[in-house]
């Protein structure tokens, strides 16, 4: 069975996976793995972010008629790499 290392977890996240884990009555190994293995979970995930969507489009625009001509950050990006 394949292995992962995942570095540099935030101590916020981490702290959550053990109280579910302990919750659970799991190691964080198991804990881990059910989280990866829970469809709904996921399913749910993209619907708060689907949900959220409107909001963003509705910023950007607003965001676009204050600033109508700021660059892309695609422009700036390749200027910046084109200066070096």
């Amino acid at each position: 069975m394949p292995n992962i290392t995942v570095r540099k977890i935030p101590k916020g996240i981490y702290g959550r996976l053990k109280a579910a884990a302990k919750r659970n009555h799991r190691s964080l190994n198991a804990e881990i793995l059910a989280v990866l293995a829970d469809e709904d979970a996921w399913a749910l995930r993209r619907l708060q972010i689907a949900a959220g969507l409107p909001e963003l489009a509705k910023a950007r625009e607003e965001i676009a008629k204050e600033f109508p001509n700021a660059p892309e950050s695609v422009e700036l990006i390749r200027e910046d790499r084109d200066s070096r």
